[in-house]
């Protein structure tokens, strides 16, 4: 059969099924990008399709401009890819094709983005210095901040932390069952250790519970805290801090993570401290080098001094 004649029963198969004008609307017109592609491949009749052919397709999505010279997007090759899988299973369905060619076909790989809202240096200690450290709360809220920004650790971690966890002398906390249910340790800057020691020595203890209880960071029903209370204090105290950007535990951990690498901080070094399973998952972080450098180069390359005088 020809693929001309097997698109136009699929789309009257469609509207007869009751679904919308705009549904089949789409599934037209990527069923006729995918024909223009197969015909310059020679490629005219059902039976010809194979999944190498297909796999071609989704790669000739990938490279393809928009009429704007952006690179089409994640989401828009999927949209397409995804009617060619359901127009090629119900060929099958039909019995007009023995095997699925593009059941195996996958969608791209959404791009990671860079974190929004990344704070400077400043700003976080704007953020740091808003709980009131003369009362008990106020301290707990401190090192809790503190915490966050010095380790790069999730807020469900940071709820979790023990006592025991904490090591002041060596400058380090163990984050026990961590994302993927993996330990790791993470070490813990000398002024935040010093914060700690303080905390432990003579702050906690004004807890209720705080003699039963070997978390870290109470609850002032005298339990580990939830990690909802945790992004709690970080918005709380960024708002009093006057921040226009909205702030949350995964802020101070992006924004950790930022500054340690524009200090200079090996990859391999972050992948450790954040836990990330995959260096993929790291790298994102290299994306802010390369925009400084990019910054520098506009700043201080003659080519680039001669355009603004231009």
């Amino acid at each position: 059969m020809r693929l001309t004649d097997a698109v136009r029963q699929y789309l009257n198969a469609m509207t007869a099924g009751g679904l919308s004008h705009y549904t089949v609307r789409g599934a037209k017109s990527a069923l006729k990008e995918l024909a223009a592609f197969l015909l310059m491949r020679q490629v005219e009749h059902i039976e010809q399709l194979d999944h190498e052919t297909l796999m071609h397709y989704r790669e000739e999505l990938s490279e393809r401009m928009t009429p704007k010279g952006t690179p089409l997007c994640a989401r828009s090759q999927s949209e397409l890819l995804g009617h060619l899988r359901a127009f090629c299973r119900w060929m099958v369905e039909e019995d007009w094709l023995v095997a699925d060619p593009a059941k195996r076909i996958p969608n791209p790989r959404k791009p990671k983005q860079l974190p929004k809202g990344i704070m400077d240096i400043d700003e976080v200690q704007r953020v740091c210095r808003q709980p009131d450290m003369h009362t008990a709360k106020g301290f707990r809220d401190r090192v809790i901040l503190e915490v966050l920004y010095t380790s790069a650790i999730r807020r469900e971690e940071t709820a979790n932390l023990l006592i025991d966890d904490v090591d002041t002398e060596y400058g380090f906390l163990i984050v026990r069952d961590g994302k993927n249910s993996k330990d790791r340790a993470v070490p813990v800057g000398a002024s935040v250790c010093k914060l700690l020691e303080t905390y432990l020595a003579g702050v906690r203890a004004d807890w209720i519970g705080a003699d039963r209880d070997r978390h870290l960071f109470l609850s002032r029903f005298g339990t580990g805290m939830n990690p909802n209370s945790i992004w709690r204090i970080v918005k709380k105290h960024s708002q009093a801090a006057g921040l226009a950007k909205p702030v949350s535990t995964h802020t101070i951990r992006h924004t950790c993570a930022t500054h340690m690498l524009r200090a200079g901080a090996p990859i391999r070094y972050l992948q450790e401290m954040l836990g990330h399973d995959s260096i993929e998952s790291t790298q994102i972080y290299t994306r802010v080098t390369i925009n400084d450098l990019r910054a520098a180069h506009r700043q201080y390359h003659p080519r680039e001094q001669d355009q603004r005088e231009d």
